[in-house]
């Protein structure tokens, strides 16, 4: 889980997604996204206090 959030919320957000902004932004912003998962998941580990927030 993502986030906290199974799959069906992920393909309502990401459908939410599509229908907002279209499907050319679609594969950037993803990407963006999976960069901000990464950098969390990395603070994460190295500063164990901020799993509170994320």
């Amino acid at each position: 889980m993502i986030f906290g959030l199974g799959l069906w919320e992920l393909f309502l957000l990401g459908g939410l997604f599509v229908a907002l902004f279209g499907l050319k932004r679609f594969p950037d912003a993803a990407r963006q996204v999976g960069r901000f998962h990464g950098l969390s998941q990395r603070l994460k580990r190295k500063f164990g206090w901020l799993s509170r927030f994320f």
